[in-house]
């Protein structure tokens, strides 16, 4: 019996290079980078140029500032004191609205993805335009997924929460303590199974995408399409989550030196000119630190994005050639589902009649 997860890695490999190489575009490169990014697989780095640290003497005290701005300082002090909970409550209200937002865009750009390497053309905003729709779908669908779990946990977990609530008394005979820990592994172990169910809902669902774009129904019916698939040959999707399994590590090694090398390189840049920099402004402004940390702030800060994208950049490939895996992979499995991949559709119009799977 041939395993499909493996047979789609040398085809998955070919198509890559294809879409990336033959020919080399930048901006086709910079393009699928933004639309990694936007979906979520980019890697996310804390770094940036230099590493910089100093003392309280560089801080200036209050009676370093005039009284003008003393006072400005003293009245936003109190203003924020006075309206700390609305402050809190629209900070929070502002993050779960970027955060939905962010899910949205999320959902309309893996539909973007896999459009964009299917036809090896990237149309970003006419794309983006094209997936509204089923971009929301996707957006709802894992809403709901979310909300399944929030409710999963409190159903598990509020019997023991009330339960310690009610515990008053914590005396060397009471099993507080134990309830306690009781309830923090249970919790671990909620999490824990909800990580291996999000992950197999999740490899369904990423299945689900291309079905639902090339069949032309929801995410919802091309989710009970899969399924059902998967009742009929369920062996084929078991050895494909070993497979990824193996191939996600084996990937993540490979981007992990070459993100390493990048790291290492940009660091001794960013220190280099951060440092010659930083001679030059303490020349010029004979030694006022805040000032010249007011100027290289800005710097670093910009040093900061330029190696974030950087690293998307150089790690792109990765996502791309396993976003290929899992479509030839689906093309395999799923071989009445026809998806019009650009290599075959080049082939049949030069005639050649050789089979990619």
């Amino acid at each position: 019996m041939s395993w499909y997860v493996v047979d789609a890695v040398d085809k998955a490999f070919e198509r890559t290079k294809k879409c990336l190489l033959e020919p080399f575009d930048f901006w086709k490169w910079v393009k699928l980078t933004i639309i990694v990014l936007l979906i979520g697989g980019g890697a996310s780095f804390n770094g940036g140029g230099g590493n910089y640290s100093f003392d309280g003497s560089d801080v200036p005290s209050s009676q370093d500032i005039p009284a003008g701005i003393s006072d400005i300082f003293q009245m936003i002090s109190n203003n924020i004191a006075a309206n700390a909970s609305g402050y809190i409550i629209g900070a929070v209200l502002l993050v779960i609205i970027l955060a939905l937002v962010l899910a949205y865009i999320s959902s309309v750009m893996e539909f973007v993805l896999v459009e964009s390497l299917v036809s090896n053309s990237v149309k970003f905003w006419e794309y983006s335009r094209s997936f509204l729709g089923k971009g929301f779908g996707l957006f709802l669908f894992r809403l709901l997924l979310g909300f399944i779990y929030l409710v999963l946990i409190a159903i598990v977990t509020l019997p023991f929460i009330y339960y310690l609530m009610s515990q008053t008394d914590a005396g060397p005979g009471n099993s507080l303590a134990a309830s306690i820990a009781y309830l923090i592994f249970l919790l671990i172990f909620i999490i824990f199974v909800l990580v291996i169910v999000g992950g197999i809902i999740g490899s369904f669902l990423n299945l689900s995408i291309p079905v639902s774009l090339y069949s032309g129904s929801s995410i919802f019916s091309a989710f009970s399409m899969v399924l059902k698939k998967f009742g009929q040959d369920w062996q084929q999707i078991i050895i494909y989550w070993i497979g990824r399994i193996v191939l996600n590590i084996a990937v993540a090694i490979i981007v992990g030196i070459v993100v390493l090398i990048i790291a290492a390189i940009a660091l001794m840049l960013f220190l280099v000119i951060d440092g010659v920099l930083y001679l030059v402004l303490s020349a010029l402004l004979l030694g006022s630190d805040l000032l010249i940390w007011i100027i290289l702030a800005p710097v670093i800060f910009i040093q900061i994005i330029v190696f974030i994208l950087a690293i998307a950049f150089v790690s792109m490939p990765a996502s791309i050639f396993l976003k290929y895996h899992m479509l030839t992979f689906l093309q395999m499995w799923y071989s009445r589902f026809e998806i019009p991949m650009f290599d075959q559709l080049q082939d049949s119009d030069t005639g050649d009649t050789e089979s990619y799977l």
